[in-house]
This record gives C-alpha cells, structure tokens and sequence, in this order.
C-alpha cells in the first residue's frame, strides 16, 4: 500500500493558513485531498460544504475534497477518514495558530498504526511579513513554529518596503537557518514547489546534513534564544548508550528541544541510521549500508532554545562504543 503524504501548515493567527488551503484546492488538481482542520476559523476553506459522509465530523467539499475538524485524538479522526472509504491521495492539516505543532508531527514520527498509513511530506509555516517582528516578542509559540518548519513562507508582503521584508528575512534566518525561505503575497507560491517535497525523509536528513558540513555551519546562535548545532563524531557509538542518552535528553528539556536529527555510525551496524525526533518522540531508521571507502562518521544536528554547547558535546562524546 502507498502511504498518503501529509503536509502540516502551521503558524501565527492571522498569517494566511486557510487561504494558503485554498490555494492548494484551487492549483493541484490531480490530488484528492483531505484536510483537517484544528479549529474552523472566521473563513472555511470553502463556502460550500455539501453533504455529510458517513461522520457527523467529515464534510465533503464540492470539488470532491474532505474536510474535518481535529476535536478529538488524532489517531481518531485519521481512523474516521480511513474509515470513510473516501478516496484521497494527499492530507493537509492547518493547525490552530495559537500552539506548537510538533504533538502533531510527533505522532506521524513514532506511531507505529499511523507511520503504517501516512508519511511527513513538509512543515510549512506562514508568517506575516506586517507582524512578524512585534508577534515574535510577544508570543513564543512562533519561535517554535518557525523552527521546526522545512519551509517558511514570508507572507502580506504588499504591507510591507522592501527593506521591511529584507529584515524579516533575517529574522526568520535567526530562528530558523535551515528551511527556505520564500517571499509571498495573499499566501500564493509560484516559484517553487510546495507539496511532495518529502523533506522529513531519511534521504533528505542525510542531504540536509551534508548540507550543512559542505557549508561549514556547525553552529548558530541569536538573541533571540534559537540554536542550532551540529555534532560529528568519527568513533562508533553505542546504540543503547544514545538511545538512553537521547530520551533522558529529550524528555528532560522538551520545552527547549524543538527538532534533532542525524546520520549515525553504530558500533557492529553496517549500516547509517537515520535519526529524528520532535520534542521527545524519536524515529530512528535503517538507511543505505557505508560505502567501504566511505568514512563512517556521525553527524547530528540539535535544534532549540539556549542550548548549552559545551555540555552536550561532551555528554555525546560519551556514548562512544
């Protein structure tokens, strides 16, 4: 069975979501979409919600989409729109624009029934290019949604100069060095594509990392708090002294930890694992076998807030074989 890929649209109040859903409904014609919605808003993603399908919490939409609202466990509503029979190749959740996704993404990484159905396709976070300086100082839930996002939409920029947008455009690199950055008006992206970008995949970790070691960025910091830092480490590691290290790690600074992921090299492994995790939930996977003449390295990239270097170097420095 194919797995349906997901997209999570996430960002502040007011920064575009639901018309970024539209824009998606509108374009890609060739996908059959289901879209939860965390809350209903002001503005459905559409006027003409025309029958009730099989759930009293699934609508479907006149161009044949399905739509629902996420008022009970995830795992549920996923299960309900299974359960419906309906045919639909790609999901797209909108996340309320008050919290911080990753309880979502988290359960795409590590549970087993819905990894079985469903893969991560992106992280999209829309900001306003109108608020995005003053929302960053009051509301710290943006932080987090900028971080953990692949791809950063730099949203209303007819609000705004052009110095303006190039300021906020270093202010999204501040807390987030890694995704693209893609400047927009009225939520509508044209010059890249923003479904099946697959970016929360193993081959995309490894691209990802190289990425950074090409470019010699092993470390990023900013006033704001927002860190990033990449540990390498030429000796095997201990597969049960990381595992142990790492969910002690996550689950004691789960409030400061946003993203970690990397490229492993396991004492008696013959091949790389490739690590993820959102806040504390971890997947590790089995990715190709090291080349003989490749060098066997591990590379690990932490993502998050105040992020104290020194320690955490050493304490991975201990989880040698």
């Amino acid at each position: 069975m194919n797995k349906i890929p997901v997209t999570v649209i996430t960002g502040f109040l007011g920064a575009g979501k639901t018309s970024l859903l539209n824009h998606f409904i509108a374009d890609y014609k060739e996908k059959k979409f289901a879209i939860i919605e965390n809350e209903f808003g002001e503005e459905n993603i559409d006027s003409s919600l025309v029958e009730n399908i099989q759930s009293e919490d699934i609508f479907e939409l006149s161009n044949g989409c399905i739509c629902c609202n996420l008022n009970q466990e995830l795992f549920v509503v996923l299960q309900k729109l299974i359960e419906s029979k309906h045919d639909f190749n790609h999901l797209l959740i909108e996340t309320t624009g008050i919290a911080d996704p990753g309880s979502i993404l988290a359960s795409f990484i590590s549970d087993p029934l819905i990894k079985n159905q469903f893969v991560l396709d992106s992280v999209i976070c829309l900001t306003d290019a109108h608020s995005l300086s003053s929302d960053l100082q009051k509301e710290e839930v943006l932080s987090k949604q900028i971080a953990i996002a692949d791809v950063i939409l730099l949203n209303k920029l007819d609000l705004v100069s052009a110095s303006e947008a190039d300021q906020n455009i270093q202010l999204l690199k501040e807390h987030n060095s890694h995704a693209e950055i893609v400047r927009c008006q009225y939520s509508k992206v044209e010059e890249i594509q923003l479904l099946d970008r697959f970016s929360y995949q193993p081959d995309k970790v490894f691209q990802h990392i190289l990425g950074l070691e090409s470019s010699k960025i092993n470390h990023s910091e900013n006033i704001h708090g927002i860190q990033s830092m990449l540990f390498t480490c030429e000796d095997p590691l201990d597969q049960m002294k990381i595992g142990m290290w790492l969910d002690a790690f996550l689950q004691f600074n789960q409030d400061t930890i946003y993203r970690v992921k990397g490229i492993l090299n396991l004492a008696g492994v013959d091949n790389k694992i490739i690590l993820q995790s959102v806040h504390t939930q971890i997947q590790a996977t089995v990715g190709k076998a090291w080349e003989q003449d490749e060098k066997r390295e591990s590379k690990i990239v932490i993502i998050g807030k105040s992020l104290n270097r020194e320690v955490i170097d050493k304490n991975l420095l201990e989880l040698k074989a």
